[in-house]
């Protein structure tokens, strides 16, 4: 689509909006201000809010902490919008400390991943106790990957151990653990090896593991030192 239909199609949405709200009696004005007037504030606050404290952050780091020449890169001019562009629809403090955890990451050094937009998407879509969820995993396999067989940590590779006490060890109620591990799975981040074995034996979801994919998303998130 060329710049002229971009503007043209536009100006058509506000004149749809403002035909549909000025045929409502009393209430089109109210709409007005509670659809576009109020939402345009609060986006604004967001964002206001998030520079302030990412500026405030930036006032105590040293020069030398920041890489600047990736700050003047295209490649972190897109990643700096598209995490604005998030924040301004982002009402929980948690997701917004995440994103500027994420920037000033990248402000120190650059992590290369062709999954930066989805993961970005990911930390939308998710909360902190997912993030502690997959943190429990991966340590899992770092015990495991060092021949560690602490009860506490690797829960009998998983397989021996209840939905319920699983849920119990990480502080969850049962139905919650499993809301939160199925949106992992779905999201590629957790993988169940249960459904590849067969005879009823082994239970759904546990025999979770987290998937390259979501090591990966882990060290985007926390900033990985070797990037």
């Amino acid at each position: 689509m060329d710049e002229d239909s971009k503007i043209q199609l536009k100006h058509a949405a506000i004149s749809a909006k403002n035909v549909v709200l000025s045929s409502i009696p009393i209430c089109g004005t109210i709409l007005d201000e509670v659809l576009f007037g109020y939402r345009s504030r609060v986006k604004q606050e967001r964002l206001n809010r998030f520079v302030e404290e990412l500026e405030k952050y930036l006032r105590s780091m040293r020069s030398g902490d920041i890489d600047q020449e990736h700050l003047k890169s295209e490649e972190f001019g897109d990643i700096f919008e598209s995490i604005l562009r998030r924040v301004v629809h982002t009402a929980s403090e948690e997701k917004m400390h995440r994103f500027k955890k994420i920037l000033l990451n990248e402000m120190a050094h650059t992590y290369t991943s062709d999954f930066k937009e989805t993961f970005l998407d990911i930390v939308s879509r998710i909360n902190e106790d997912q993030i502690l969820i997959l943190n429990h995993f991966r340590e899992v396999q770092d015990r495991e990957s060092e021949g560690n067989s602490d009860q506490r940590v690797v829960d009998g590779e998983g397989a021996k151990v209840s939905l319920k006490n699983k849920a119990n060890l990480l502080g969850f109620d049962e139905a919650e653990y499993l809301f939160y591990v199925q949106d992992l799975i779905s999201k590629s981040l957790l993988l169940d090896k249960a459904i590849a074995l067969f005879g009823g034996e082994i239970k759904p979801y546990t025999n979770l593991r987290i998937t390259p994919f979501g090591e990966e998303f882990l060290k985007f998130i926390e900033g990985s030192p070797d990037q």
